[in-house]
Order: C-alpha cells, then sequence, then structure tokens
C-alpha cells in the first residue's frame, strides 16, 4: 500500500511539474534582464514590470478589460435572476427549453457568432462598432451558461415553492418573497458564478479583438498587439494578467468555502 502510494505520489508531482513548468519559465523569462544563449538567466530584475505598469496604454487597456466585465456581469445579473426565478416558479415546463438557450453559446463557433453580431451592429440605426457596448452585448452571451447553471443549481437545493408559500403566509406577495427569501439563498452558488464569469471574461480574446479591435483596447488585444515587443516585456504582461486570474479564482474558492460555513 505504502508503495503503492509512492507511485501516486510521484506520477501526480511529475505531471504538476510538468504543467507548472511553462509558467516558472514566463516568470523566470519576464524577471530575467537578459537570457541568452545560457541556461541561467545573467541577471534578475523588475524593470519589464516597471515599464509595463508605467505605460499608460496598458493601463487604459486594463481599466477597459475590468469595465467591461463588470458591466457586462451586472446588466446579465439583473436579466437573469429574474428571468430564471420566473420560469422555475411559474413555468417549470419551459426549464428544458430555457436549458437549451443557456448551452447555446458554446454551440455556436466563436467567429460565426463575432461575425454575426459585427454585420447587426455595424449598420442601421444602432451602431456600436469599435466600442464598449458591443463587447457588453457579446459578454452577456458568454457568460449565461455560468450564470444560468449556478443560480438553477442553487434553487435546485431550495424547496423554492414551500418557501414562497410560507411567505405568503405571513403577508408576503411573490416578489418579495423572491427579493427577501429566494434571492439570499442564492448568494454561494450566485457568487462563484459570477466571480469565475469575471475570470473567464477578463481572459476573452476573440470577441475583443474581432467586434471592437483598436477602437477598444482591452488586455488581451494589447497583449496581441506588443507581441512584436521584447519577449521579456510579453512575459511580464503574461504573468500579471496570470496572477490577476488567479488571484479572482481563488477568491471565489475561498468565498464559496466561507459561505458552505455560514450555511
Amino acid at each position: 500500500m505504502e508503495r503503492s502510494n509512492r507511485k501516486h505520489t510521484a506520477i501526480s508531482g511529475g505531471i504538476l511539474a510538468f504543467l507548472f513548468l511553462p509558467i516558472l519559465s514566463t516568470l523566470i523569462y519576464s524577471l530575467s534582464s537578459k537570457w541568452g544563449a545560457t541556461i541561467l538567466p545573467q541577471g534578475i530584475s523588475l524593470k519589464w514590470y516597471a515599464t509595463l505598469f508605467s505605460d499608460e496604454r496598458f493601463l487604459q487597456a486594463l481599466g477597459r478589460s475590468f469595465n467591461v466585465c463588470t458591466i457586462s456581469l451586472m446588466i446579465s445579473i439583473f436579466i437573469v435572476i429574474p428571468a430564471v426565478l420566473t420560469v422555475y416558479y411559474y413555468f417549470p415546463k419551459a426549464l428544458k427549453f430555457m436549458e437549451v438557450l443557456a448551452i447555446m453559446p458554446f454551440t455556436v463557433p466563436a467567429v460565426v457568432m463575432a461575425v454575426g453580431l459585427l454585420k447587426i451592429y455595424s449598420q442601421g440605426p444602432i451602431v456600436l462598432t469599435g466600442t464598449m457596448w458591443i463587447l457588453v452585448g457579446a459578454h452577456f452571451t458568454l457568460v449565461l451558461p455560468f450564470l444560468y447553471r449556478g443560480i438553477r443549481n442553487s434553487l435546485e437545493g431550495l424547496n423554492v415553492r414551500e418557501l414562497i408559500e410560507a411567505a405568503n403566509m405571513l403577508g408576503a406577495t411573490n416578489i418579495q418573497a423572491f427579493k427577501l427569501v429566494i434571492v439570499p439563498n442564492l448568494k454561494k452558488g450566485l457568487t462563484t458564478a459570477v466571480l469565475l464569469s469575471f475570470s473567464f471574461l477578463f481572459g476573452e480574446f476573440l470577441y475583443s479583438n474581432l467586434l471592437a479591435g483598436g477602437g477598444y483596447e482591452t488586455v488581451q488585444v494589447y497583449l496581441f498587439n506588443m507581441k512584436g515587443k521584447s519577449g521579456h516585456f510579453t512575459s511580464s504582461i503574461v504573468m500579471t494578467y496570470f496572477a490577476f486570474i488567479l488571484v479572482t479564482t481563488l477568491g471565489a474558492f475561498k468565498l464559496n468555502s466561507v459561505l458552505k460555513k455560514e450555511k
């Protein structure tokens, strides 16, 4: 048994080392002042990070990514929560149809959807091409599966009908019951879904590049445009992005564990 455990530990350690080796190499390269024909870097420096965070263009791209992700999630929350609650309570037979709608963004190729959105919003009475709002609309479709599944899973753990009936007996309307009883019980699944959706949207590149491009440069588009610069500099961008996503994801798991303890 002990020999088998050692074998499993060695295999797991080898897999983890293989997965983290590219990340470690990128980190070392972003911290090296020069790394050419030698095995180890010839010097360690933070000048690439200093250059990155002193670049006004990068800071603006970072702010744009944060803004478009936050606005997209806020709009999605205010639309998806009432829609799912209404269908779940009043029209349970329509849940299968909503399930299909929720997974449709994953069934349509991203390039096809991006070209379709670009065609719609590049002409007619509403022209949104090259602005933040076309990305907000595109990101709404991307986060729909995450938000829907997070809310739906939380609802499955509640006896929604009995809770609402109990609230009605105490004098509350259905809307008040949804607002004061049901929604607070969704906070665990909803918070985790929102944070993971934010991490996903923050790293989205295809829609940002095709729909907005240089007209609204986000972090990923900025990284793509900087690919011709020094490899040390682009490595520092990648590690900054990775650190941000890692902190957000760990925060989601930590918050999820805290909410479980409170429950």
